[in-house]
């Protein structure tokens, strides 16, 4: 079971639930975060507050205490679960990465890109986001289009882009899959289907 002191649960106004977990406090973890063994305890525990959170929440794995990370871990801790958020396995809840622009992510970052797979990445809750791993140029793109925004439909954004609402529901439903925003669905609008896309951090 984690410690309070390794996990925050929080709701604040007009966000999303969400959840902390310091991986250098945790009792799976440690500033020195090697082999997969190791990794695969602190996913385990990852993977326990990911799923006691509600849907829509967000568990943010915050790595600023670890003083060194092999690829071995990285893969299996980070790399491992952001590959089940993004097979669905946790539904519409999400993952990401709290750390500092350092070397600690060169082992995080080619993890993802091996898996053809991407996180969000903040310098601490609540700070401007940015992306570890593999995102193609025009997701990127779209991506920074619903964090300005901050929530967007489909057909704004599509507008917003210049593309039409096949290609833009096409590149948001990759975003979604890559677990990087939330989808909503709107009220059934005359034309069909109409979804709203926001951030998740």
């Amino acid at each position: 079971m984690s410690s309070l002191k390794t996990v925050r649960a929080e709701t604040l106004a007009d966000q999303r639930p969400y959840a902390v977990y310091d991986v250098a406090s945790g009792e799976a973890g440690g500033k020195l975060m090697v082999t997969r063994g190791t990794g695969r305890r602190v996913r385990e525990a990852l993977a326990e507050v990911l799923e006691g959170l509600p849907v829509g929440g967000v568990l943010y794995v915050d790595t600023r205490g670890v003083e060194l990370m092999d690829y071995s871990f990285a893969d299996e801790a980070v790399g491992v679960l952001v590959s089940r958020v993004a097979s669905g396995e946790y539904g519409d809840r999400r993952v990401a990465l709290v750390e500092e622009d350092r070397e600690l992510l060169e082992n995080v970052e080619a993890s993802l890109r091996q898996r053809s797979l991407a996180m969000v990445r903040v310098d601490e809750v609540g700070a401007s986001p940015g992306i570890v791993g593999d995102v193609p140029e025009h997701l990127v793109e779209t991506l920074r289009a619903i964090y300005e925004a901050g929530s967007i439909t489909n057909a704004d954004l599509a507008a917003k882009l210049g593309l039409n609402h096949t290609a833009m529901n096409n590149r948001a439903t990759r975003l979604v899959k890559l677990g990087l925003i939330h989808r909503t669905k709107n009220t059934a609008a005359p034309g069909g289907r109409q979804y709203s896309y926001e951030g998740i951090a």
